[in-house]
């Protein structure tokens, strides 16, 4: 992934200053995403390192709670190939897009990869991609007219929002960018947005899907290692799984734990 900054995690965890050293580097030379390796495959003991380190950033997160802060994200043939458990691409987007308090960190552990050489994880620079748009297309973008499918029976991350803007009204970490590709078709036949112009809105968001994904770039996570993303500014997506799934057991297909955060806005405010 270009611009991936890579990082041990024997040198975050260890000494008085490690904790301060990962939120340094995090947030500067990161750009608000690190790609930690643990040396260790002790994936039990890797986990609550990993919480220590995305602990340090904000406050954890869990969404749901009798499963405690780490999901599970399993790969099953029973369900649509483009979300979050299929075995196909699952597009560019934003989690819990709709709701008033959208986390602003996710962290994704690798227990397993994909054996059959699939499943990248890939991120976007969504301020980057927003530069692409001319100002009309902007503005467009920044009325709150959206809306989408919620997540029910999540904690933490406040009501869902009936309608939102896409795009805030500045690009300056205060706010996220609420994308998901996945909104796209559904603006195309009218629906998920009230307000005139239909078309045009349409149209513009299409612009953003185009240059999300040319700002896109992925990385194979390995087990043991952990990619920690700030989800205001990177949208975030998994590129199609290896052929074959159906011939492997599920407990060799590929596994991922994902940990979510709230973190402080810049300039204050906590999300």
């Amino acid at each position: 992934m270009t611009g991936l900054l890579h990082l041990n995690a024997r040198d975050l965890t260890l000494g008085p200053t490690a904790p301060d050293a990962f939120a340094h580097a995090f947030d500067g030379p990161g750009d608000g995403r690190a790609l930690v390796t643990f040396e260790s495959q002790q994936h039990e003991a890797n986990l609550d390192l990993a919480l220590s380190l995305l602990s340090t950033l904000g406050t954890v997160l869990a969404l749901y709670p009798d499963q405690g802060c780490w999901d599970e994200l399993t790969v099953r043939e029973d369900v649509d190939p483009g979300r979050t458990h299929g075995v196909g691409e699952n597009r560019l987007h934003v989690d819990l897009v709709d709701r008033d308090r959208a986390p602003r960190l996710i962290a994704l552990y690798c227990v397993r990869a994909d054996p059959a050489g699939g499943g990248a994880s890939a991120l976007s620079d969504l301020r980057a991609a927003v530069e692409h748009l001319d100002p009309a297309e902007r503005d467009l973008l920044r009325r709150p007219v959206f809306s989408y499918f919620t997540d029910h029976g999540v904690h933490g991350v406040g009501e869902a929002m009936a309608r939102f803007a896409v795009l805030p009204e500045h690009l300056d970490g205060r706010e996220p960018i609420r994308f998901t590709s996945k909104m796209l078709p559904h603006l195309q036949r009218g629906e998920l947005m009230d307000g005139g112009a239909p078309e045009r809105v349409a149209d513009a968001f299409g612009r953003l899907v185009v240059a999300a994904e040319a700002q896109r770039s992925v990385v194979r996570l390995q087990p043991g290692q952990l990619l920690i993303f700030d989800q205001w500014r990177y949208a975030h997506g998994r590129m199609p799984l290896g052929p074959g799934q159906s011939e492997l057991p599920p407990g060799q297909r590929r596994l991922l734990k994902q940990a979510y955060g709230h973190r402080p806005a810049a300039g204050g405010g906590d999300r």
